[in-house]
């Protein structure tokens, strides 16, 4: 029995209220979610593909936030509706999702996977004509590569990309932001303070939207790190609190990015011997990212801050639980123990205040 008019209007009137700010899918009760989940089977079970992919509309918002993908119904969602965009060669739409695929892969560190999804995006907006979103499907496999310890790959990328998008562009901040990244990676801390000043400069959203805001979030909480650890600590707590005053106003919208701006805050107050304060801000971290589940790569980097924690205050025992719990999140990811040791060695220097 195919989807009524009725439940069309209920889905959408869930979809309206769980985007608001200070909603979010933490406030869905399991019925609500259950009815996302029947509208889906009923869709499959007809082969109607155009109601999945309508379906996937309706909640689109959420996939391009950090909490709808730890949810198993809307990842059942997603793969429906690749499927569905791929049976009815709606091509636009089938790139479309593959680049929200990516997005959401590589927030949650599965990075490899993330540039398949990517690079089959780009090659889907390269065969209908549009050769921006082809780029910026491009830009993305940056990130995933500087994550897989692949720098000279990810700058490689990132001067590709800029060569095509001209000076002036808005979008230009999103490739300055991680030329900011691998700078900082380098050691160059006055270099990526200047990437990350004139990403902030740049609007890309009228201000005080949300576009505007969400990257600016992220942004502020990049130059609150480098600025920290260029020594100016009152000012890094400042533009840290700007961030989290952003990302807070969104409550239940963006958890993982205040979970990640409360990490490197917390990351800040580790160097300045303020262990109580840090544990705090890594409790709060912990809590906001578990709360949706799967984004494994913040989780093994919040227990690592904690388990340094915990030897600078000699309770080893502790420590050691943490240290597994990265192990056992690593091992999810399929990423290799020697780039643990790696990240890990840089932690203890920045700990010691010595250059990377």
């Amino acid at each position: 029995m195919p989807i009524a008019e009725t439940e069309w209007q209920e889905l959408e009137s869930l979809a309206s209220e769980v985007t608001k700010k200070n909603r979010g899918l933490g406030l869905i009760s399991k019925s609500q979610l259950e009815k996302i989940e029947l509208a889906l089977e009923t869709a499959l079970a007809e082969h109607e593909w155009e109601n999945i992919l309508h379906l996937r509309e309706i909640f689109g918002p959420l996939f391009s936030r950090d909490t709808a993908f730890g949810l198993p119904v809307l990842q059942k969602l997603d793969e429906a509706a690749i499927d569905a965009a791929r049976r009815t060669a709606e091509y636009a739409e089938l790139a479309h999702l593959l680049g929200a695929r990516g997005h959401n892969l590589h927030r949650q560190g599965y990075h490899q996977q993330a540039i398949e999804a990517f690079h089959e995006s780009r090659d889907y907006y390269n065969r209908i004509g549009d050769s921006f979103e082809a780029v910026k499907n491009y830009y993305m496999t940056s990130l995933c590569y500087r994550a897989l310890n692949q720098p000279a790959r990810a700058q490689q990328v990132l001067t590709e990309v800029m060569t095509y998008i001209d000076k002036d562009h808005p979008w230009r901040r999103n490739p300055l932001q991680v030329m900011a990244w691998l700078a900082q990676d380098q050691g160059d801390l006055q270099q990526a303070e200047l990437y990350l000043r004139e990403a902030l400069h740049i609007k890309e959203y009228p201000e005080r939207s949300e576009g505007f805001d969400i990257h600016s979030a992220g942004t502020l909480a990049d130059l609150a790190e480098v600025v920290g650890l260029r020594g100016r600590v009152d000012e890094a707590r400042d533009l840290f609190m700007q961030s989290l005053d952003i990302l807070r106003d969104y409550q239940g919208q963006y958890n993982r990015l205040e979970a990640r701006s409360e990490l490197k805050l917390a990351e800040l107050e580790i160097r300045e011997h303020r262990f109580l304060e840090a544990l705090r801000l890594l409790n709060q971290a912990d809590d906001r990212i578990r709360r949706y589940g799967h984004y494994y790569d913040l989780m093994w980097r919040i227990e690592l801050a904690k388990a340094f924690i915990y030897l600078r205050q000699f309770r080893l025992g502790f420590a050691l639980r943490k240290l597994r719990a990265v192990l056992r999140f690593r091992r999810e990811l399929g990423l290799p123990t020697w780039l643990l040791m790696k990240q890990l060695c840089r932690r203890l220097l920045l700990g010691l205040g010595l250059p990377r």
